[in-house]
């Protein structure tokens, strides 16, 4: 059995996933003028984020519901969480996207997971929670229930997050997320179009 070098690992993610993740992320890559994509992602060196996925092999078990789940909140409930973050946050992570999932605790929205609107096979997911019910289980209740909807839809999640924001990178793994992006940085080479 060989072994890989420290800084590599296997790919815990199936095949299917990290085909359609180099499809999306190279049609993002911007061009050169001959047509010639250096990169689909951005290095963790070059700008400081992370992306990762999910698909039916990484996901973890359901985590034990400690709160209701509330599919699309309405927006009152909605309006009541907007008050208990910072309007950073609220704009960067609650605002749009197609599916939403909170959790309320105690008749209050604590943690809300969003997914948008699908584009190809990929659709990102992102979460918000509250600062006094955060490193609680919430934020990953809401967001393996997105991911759940998502892989029974055919979608695959991924997430974009700083790599240096221990919170958001320990949820992801605690979902059965897989940082990709050393994986997809790989040179590539495109056909002009």
């Amino acid at each position: 059995m060989s072994r890989l070098p420290k800084d590599r690992h296997p790919m815990a993610l199936a095949e299917r996933t990290v085909a359609e993740a180099l499809r999306f992320f190279a049609r993002q890559a911007p061009r050169d003028g001959h047509g010639h994509a250096p990169a689909p992602l951005p290095r963790e060196s070059d700008d400081g984020q992370l992306i990762v996925m999910a698909d039916e092999r990484t996901l973890t078990a359901t985590p034990l519901a400690r709160a209701m789940l509330v599919h699309e909140p309405a927006a009152m409930l909605l309006d009541m969480m907007r008050f208990d973050v910072s309007h950073e946050e609220w704009a960067q992570y609650a605002t749009g996207g197609d599916r939403h999932v909170g959790a309320m605790r105690g008749g209050v929205l604590v943690a809300l997971a969003t997914a948008d609107r699908a584009e190809g096979c990929l659709s990102r997911v992102r979460v918000l929670v509250t600062p006094t019910f955060r490193q609680k289980g919430f934020g990953h209740l809401v967001l393996h229930r997105v991911v759940q909807q998502l892989l029974r839809d055919g979608l695959l999640p991924y997430a974009r997050m700083a790599a240096m924001d221990l919170g958001a990178r320990a949820l992801a793994r605690a979902a059965g997320f897989v940082n990709v992006t050393r994986n997809l940085t790989m040179p590539l080479q495109f056909a002009p179009l």
